[in-house]
């Protein structure tokens, strides 16, 4: 393997911390969990001569949760107290954006918890006006969940308003599979160094379609957050198939400031910096820092240009890769990348250890079927579960790595050097804590941004509204697929309409609105399924998505079609994927059928009998990853919270 990886023939030809944290607690969660579930997904509420009580308590319990959360966040909480010094320091320091966008967050919460006030209120007197009986405790009860679940959304969800509506609460908060962990963002990883020495994660997006890119990222990110790094976003460029009108909009875009919220999440978490590319190259690169690999030399970038945006990055990856340790053995299809408890070689070898225990009976992925290990298990129960059937190798982050300024992660095809892999099957934490965090930090903050979470939430409303008005359905509920035909190598996808309507038809009835998300730009190839559905496409809704960038499309296509009643995807597409995986998050909020284990009982794939119903059962991590998405994403995940250990002294040196 060549030692000098910027000798490579590189041509690719798809070529701060304010928290958002919620006074506002779930205490009703145990409520909920004992009320019998109807068909909206909402618990109905107990209508037994107890029920006055049981609203009594569960109204005080929530008041002062409350105000018990105010007093320890407000005056007690040392990390609040840090928080508020470190907002005085970026205030004098950064300007006023930070403290305009934190005051406007406390004015919302602010107003919320008056809400919640006024509800606790409006239940005591509805009740008071029941003269005894149960009804007005029953309505009462579920005005006062509801009004409760709301504004729980509304502090962790999606506020519209400035980006076009729609401005129903109910209309945009249905797009919210996410959570507001406050204790989250104060999480810092264990073997992160304490050392004052700033360290980088440098990467190069994957040079397949945009839902390669954004798995690779996902991975990325999750690392930096592991290693204790500065992430390094690279420039904006141009991405493989989002490259549409580019005489009339832009076609340069960057994963640090067009798909997420980047800079709000370097903001907010306490155990991550994220920067851009420029920011990095002026402060190391064109101070002398970064020094050729090899001879030693210090190198500057080429031409000594810091602002790529725009450019092509071919010379930058050649550059980076000479000044930076590249690790090319850090393949997903060879070795997991292992994460241990602690600082010190002591606790990695406690992971090797562990592998060569598992070696003795090495395990398959089918052991697991239906049986998942406890999210909460023995590290070496939960290492066979990850390791089942697949690799036999630990990627390390050993003391090389460790003491490396950057650390440059390449995609180069040929090599196999790529990150095409889901980061939960990737990276592996003895902390069981620390793989769940590592799990709901991505749901919750590397979700698509506000801007097209809003322009999807529009076209929701409109899909349903036509259901309702066609009176397919009262409530508003459609179905959806993802067909996928375009450039796609895999033939046994390539189903014609008339098979997936064959493959789908006992789970969607005729007549039904039917919302299709699909490359494919020929609308008779469709009739078969026309005749029996009511179809739509994105590109019937142009006045939702007025002024919307159509590089964004596939983004809104996929999160329109993972509100489906039931959703039929494409076998191997990563398009897919996270529908699959956004329908799995929604399916563990709403504890819909077979959430436990992770399952999903209205997610097929249209592809044949062997993969239709793959997502009705709990399957290990498995080759191929990248071909689908696995219950262990989403199953269970908001376990452990509050076991979370927040190291202070790693929090002082934020």
């Amino acid at each position: 393997m060549p030692k000098n990886p910027s000798d490579l023939e590189k041509n690719n030809p798809h070529d701060k911390k304010e928290k958002s944290s919620s006074s506002i607690r779930n205490n009703n969660a145990t409520a909920r969990a004992n009320r019998p579930t109807g068909s909206s997904g909402r618990s109905s509420p107990s209508t037994n001569a107890s029920s006055k009580t049981y609203l009594l308590f569960l109204a005080t319990c929530i008041f002062v949760s409350m105000t018990g959360n105010i007093l320890h966040h407000r005056i007690a909480d040392p990390h609040n107290i840090h928080k508020h010094a470190m907002m005085s320091f970026e205030q004098r320091h950064l300007g006023l954006a930070h403290k305009e966008a934190h005051d406007e967050k406390k004015r919302k919460k602010a107003e919320l918890e008056k809400e919640l006030i006024a509800a606790l209120k409006k239940v005591e007197a509805e009740k008071a006006a029941g003269g005894g009986g149960t009804d007005g405790s029953s309505i009462a009860e579920e005005r006062l969940l509801e009004e409760e679940e709301r504004m729980r959304e509304n502090l962790a969800g999606l506020n519209c308003e400035d980006h076009g509506g729609p401005l129903d609460m109910l209309e945009a908060g249905e797009m919210v599979y996410w959570r507001d962990v406050p204790s989250d963002a104060e999480f810092v990883s264990p073997i992160k160094k304490n050392d004052g020495k700033k360290r980088y994660l440098t990467f190069e997006p994957d040079g397949g379609g945009f839902n390669n890119a954004r798995m690779s990222l996902e991975t990325v990110v999750v690392m930096a957050h592991a290693m204790g790094r500065t992430l390094v976003m690279p420039p904006s460029q141009g991405i493989y198939l989002l490259r549409k009108d580019r005489d009339k909009q832009r076609v340069h875009f960057s994963f640090k400031d067009d798909f997420y919220h980047m800079e709000q999440i370097s903001y907010e978490h306490a155990g991550l910096d994220i920067i851009s590319t420029e920011e990095f190259l002026k402060a190391e690169a064109m101070t002398g820092r970064l020094r050729n690999k090899t001879s030693g030399e210090v190198i500057f970038p080429p031409n000594n240009r810091t602002d790529w945006d725009g450019m092509d990055p071919k010379p930058l990856k050649e550059y980076l890769r000479d000044v930076t340790l590249t690790p090319l053995t850090w393949q997903p299809d060879s070795c997991i990348a292992a994460f241990p408890s602690d600082d010190g070689p002591e606790h990695t070898r406690e992971l090797t250890d562990m592998l060569e225990e598992i070696k003795k009976d090495f395990p398959g992925y089918r052991k697991y079927k239906d049986r998942p290990t406890d999210v909460n298990a023995e590290p070496l129960e939960r290492l066979k579960e990850a390791v089942a059937g697949r690799v036999k190798d630990l990627c390390i982050y050993d003391e090389e790595m460790q003491a490396a300024d950057v650390v440059h992660f390449m995609c180069y095809h040929k090599m196999r050097v790529r990150l095409l892999t889901h980061f939960y099957a990737f990276l592996f934490f003895e902390d069981w804590k620390h793989d769940l965090w590592s799990k709901r930090f991505v749901r919750d903050h590397l979700r698509y941004s506000d801007e097209i979470q809003c322009a999807a939430a529009r076209v929701v409303a409109a899909v349903r509204s036509r259901a309702r008005s066609r009176g397919n359905s009262t409530s508003g509920e459609f179905d959806s697929f993802h067909i996928r035909r375009g450039d796609f190598q895999y033939k046994n996808t390539r189903l014609e309409a008339d098979e997936i309507y064959k493959n789908s038809r006992d789970e969607i009835p005729d007549g039904t609105t039917v919302f299709v998300a699909t490359d494919h730009q020929g609308k008779p190839w469709f009739k078969p399924l026309a005749d029996h559905y009511d179809l739509v496409f994105l590109h019937d809704f142009k006045q939702e998505l007025e002024g919307v960038n159509t590089n964004f499309y596939g983004m809104i296509d996929q999160l329109v079609a993972s509100r489906g009643r039931t959703f039929f995807g494409c076998h191997h597409s990563t398009f897919s994927g996270f529908i699959f995986r956004m329908r799995g998050y929604h399916s563990q909020k709403k504890e819909l059928k077979g959430w436990e284990k992770g399952e999903m009982h209205h997610s097929f794939y249209y592809t044949g009998k062997n993969e239709k119903h793959v997502y009705e059962h709990y399957i290990p991590v498995h080759s191929p990853i990248y071909s689908r998405e696995f219950p262990t994403s989403w199953r269970d995940i908001d376990q452990g919270i509050d076991e979370l250990w927040i190291d202070p002294v790693l929090l002082e040196h934020r």
